[in-house]
């Protein structure tokens, strides 16, 4: 599968998983700090071999650096792992077509 669509898939499940996640966790966030975050993470997506994960630290990391000391555990995290989460399904049904 061709990376760069990967990374495209990444930034658009992302960007409506994420919010969704803060929406429960009542985190209060702007949409600018989670595209920040989406992007950069996408772009380290690229990284051959360790992409997947550098890809997972940079979006936990620059969300934690934007919003903040308090919304490091569960609502960054588990946000960002169910967007991961989201991806394989979407992913998947791409790859069958």
């Amino acid at each position: 599968m061709n990376p760069y669509f990967v990374a495209v898939i990444y930034v658009v499940v992302a960007t409506a998983v994420i919010p969704l996640g803060f929406a429960i966790f009542h985190t209060k966030y702007q949409l600018a700090d989670v595209l920040l975050a989406v992007v950069a993470g996408a772009a380290t997506w690229l990284i051959p071999t360790v992409g997947g994960i550098a890809s997972l630290v940079v979006t936990v990391g620059i969300l934690y650096w934007r919003l903040g000391r308090g919304a490091l555990f569960p609502d960054i995290v588990v946000s960002v792992l169910v967007a991961r989460l989201v991806m394989v399904p979407v992913l998947i049904l791409f790859v069958h077509r």
